[in-house]
């Protein structure tokens, strides 16, 4: 079930009741919701609140799928401000944008942000049909993605020409750009270890040839140093680990259209050799790394801070 969030102004709260969201969930005239559609849609409560902030944050977070209704009044001063915030919002936690436009409605501007390469003012979203969004969230629940171009989908079956060495040498350099974010990731850990090693021992030093307390605010320097590159090494690390999936979610896709799925059998095959035991991601292997050393970390700083205060005390 994919979640969805509509935002809109007030003038298309009927079409949004009435129209949008039996359309999406395949509801009937007597209240019953069609369970073979994928669609559940995030509304907030009526009226005016002063906590509907909050709320809205909470369904856009929640959300897998954002519709902006475009109506008469959206470009209002006050709408376009109230739907700016959400758009914003739902911009910032990475969400799929599309816009619905009841009319022939101009964009506002909160629909528009300026590309870093052109620094031209571009839509962050596409315009669709009802019927456009309802696919795009039937293919969302069942993991379909479309590898070929919008130009070679919309071609008819029978004009589309066959590019298998294309296919192939795309799927080369794809596979090719896997190992090579591998090998990157190598690097990031082969640096972060060797950093954060550095200060562990440097720590050490220090503890045992500098004078108390100087040796101490030095050592609680370092290691609240060390606990920042920590936590960033982790948040590289889970980076790296989704633009992986992603990856191998696109080479499957690939293998789709070849002779033989390499990738997908041998995850079955691995699955069939788990069988029951638990599988633990690469990702989360080597997250436990610098978990390590921000336990050492904190283990130090405790014990500075709270020398110090009995120090300061006494």
């Amino acid at each position: 079930m994919v979640n969805v969030f509509i935002i809109h102004s007030g003038s298309n709260r009927e079409d949004v009741i009435n129209t949008i969201t039996p359309f999406l969930t395949g509801t009937n005239q007597e209240g019953t919701i069609n369970p073979e559609c994928n669609a559940n849609v995030l509304s907030l409560k009526s009226g005016v609140r002063s906590s509907w902030k909050s709320e809205a944050k909470k369904k856009i977070k929640a959300a897998q799928l954002i519709i902006v209704v475009l109506g008469k009044d959206t470009n209002d001063s006050q709408k376009e401000k109230t739907m700016g915030w959400e758009v914003e919002k739902a911009v910032r936690y990475n969400k799929q944008i599309v816009i619905y436009n009841t009319g022939k409605y101009a964009l506002p501007k909160f629909m528009y942000r300026k590309n870093q390469f052109t620094s031209l003012d571009q839509p962050i979203a596409k315009q669709m049909s009802l019927e456009e969004i309802k696919k795009r969230i039937d293919d969302y629940e069942n993991g379909y993605y479309d590898i070929f171009s919008s130009d070679y989908s919309q071609l008819p079956p029978d004009q589309k020409p066959v590019h298998d060495h294309e296919l192939i040498e795309q799927y080369k350099m794809f596979q090719k750009s896997s190992e090579d974010l591998v090998s990157r990731r190598q690097s990031v850990n082969s640096f972060y270890i060797t950093v954060n090693s550095a200060i562990v021992a440097l720590t050490g030093v220090v503890m045992g040839l500098i004078e108390m307390p100087v040796k101490l605010l030095v050592a609680l320097f370092m290691c609240l140093s060390g606990s920042i590159l920590a936590i960033s090494w982790m948040k590289i690390l889970e980076a790296y680990g989704t633009l992986n999936a992603a990856k191998m979610k696109v080479i499957c896709l690939i293998e789709k259209k070849l002779p033989v799925a390499l990738y997908d059998v041998e995850w079955q095959v691995m699955s069939d050799k788990l069988n029951n035991k638990k599988y633990v991601s690469f990702t989360k292997r080597e997250k436990r790394i610098p978990v390590i050393f921000l336990i050492l970390y904190a283990i130090v700083i405790a014990f500075v801070l709270v020398f110090l205060l009995i120090r300061w005390l006494t």
